[in-house]
């Protein structure tokens, strides 16, 4: 299911990325709300990062692992790389693809329901192409109290030559002025500018479990 607004689909990418922008600046009038509370079960769990000594429990966000062709994310100059999986497999052994996104290009994942405490994100990356100073910037988007969708910048990743782990980033999720539920929407998303970058792996710590 298509989540409504920020994954329908817009007919023509200037369009889309006119849309973006206008998120960016925090004008956006539609809320990141799924549809039928699509993604919002607490699902699954585990301590994928254990290895590099983060002991906390995190869950796949929708469509994180990029190994299905619809999975319900926007893209501007970005696509899906089935050549190429982050090299350590946190989400299986046979996972193959990533996500690239272009220099200036932009991806938008679908929403998805965390807790009200301080949910954390974290994913591999690495820098394929453009200048040493290049960044991947990544942007949550939330609804403010009266329904209009913002965006918090909680990272900004810089260079990679090889696959990394990023730092935990804070989803912000506890300035929401949406206090009192016991979760709220939130959706990532991901624009490289300077250079290219590759995404894999997008788990979320959502502080809310059974």
């Amino acid at each position: 299911m298509l989540l409504h607004p920020i994954t329908r689909r817009i007919a023509a990418p200037f369009a889309l990325a006119a849309m973006l922008v206008a998120l960016s600046a925090a004008s956006a009038s539609a809320a990141l709300v799924p549809d039928d509370g699509a993604w919002c079960n607490d699902g699954s769990s585990s301590q994928v990062f254990l290895p590099w000594a983060d002991p906390a429990s995190y869950k796949l966000a929708p469509g994180g692992d990029f190994e299905k062709k619809n999975s319900h994310w926007t893209l501007v100059a970005a696509s899906r790389d089935n050549s190429q999986n982050e090299p350590f497999h946190v989400g299986g052994a046979s996972d193959r693809s990533s996500l690239s996104i272009a220099n200036g290009g932009l991806a938008l994942s679908p929403a998805m329901c965390v807790g009200l405490g301080e949910p954390t994100a974290r994913m591999f990356f690495k820098q394929t192409g453009g200048l040493p100073g290049a960044t991947l910037q990544v942007d949550v988007l939330f609804d403010d109290a009266a329904g209009n969708t913002r965006a918090q910048t909680i990272g900004l990743l810089g260079v990679a030559q090889q696959w990394r782990l990023s730092p935990q980033l804070l989803t912000m999720a506890n300035l929401l002025p949406t206090i009192g539920a016991a979760s709220t929407a939130i959706a990532f998303r991901f624009t490289a500018i300077g250079g290219s970058f590759q995404v894999d792996d997008l788990y979320v710590d959502p502080w809310h479990k059974p």
